[in-house]
C-alpha cells in the first residue's frame, strides 16, 4: 500500500514525522518552589579565583593554603616584586614558614 492510499483510508494523515516538531514544543517545567524548612546551603569548597601575585610572577598553581597570598594580594604584584628582587622567593617562602 503507498503513502496516498494509507493517508485515504485513515482520514488523519499528516507527511510529518510522529515526533512534535522544536518549536510547537511545551516551555520546561518551572523550577520546584522552596524547600519549606530554611536549611543552611552545603559548604562550598574554598577555590582560588585569582592567584596572588606571587604565584601569578612565579607562574605557579596558587593553592588554597597558599602561604605567600596573605602577604601579596592579587591586586598589589608591585610588593611582591620589590620583595623578590630583595631576598628572592626561596628566603621569602622560609620566613614566612
Amino acid at each position: 500500500m503507498e503513502h496516498n492510499e494509507k493517508c485515504a483510508q485513515s482520514q488523519s494523515c499528516s507527511s510529518s514525522p510522529r515526533f512534535p516538531s522544536p518549536n510547537s514544543q511545551s516551555p520546561p517545567p518551572p523550577p520546584p518552589p522552596p524547600a519549606s524548612t530554611s536549611l543552611p546551603p552545603p559548604p562550598t569548597p574554598t577555590v582560588v579565583l585569582s592567584p596572588c601575585a606571587a604565584c601569578k610572577i612565579l607562574r605557579r598553581r596558587c593553592v588554597e593554603k597558599c602561604v605567600l597570598a596573605p602577604y601579596f594580594p592579587p591586586t598589589e604584584p608591585y610588593k611582591f616584586t620589590i620583595a623578590h628582587r630583595v631576598f628572592g622567593a626561596s628566603n621569602i617562602i622560609k620566613s614566612l614558614q
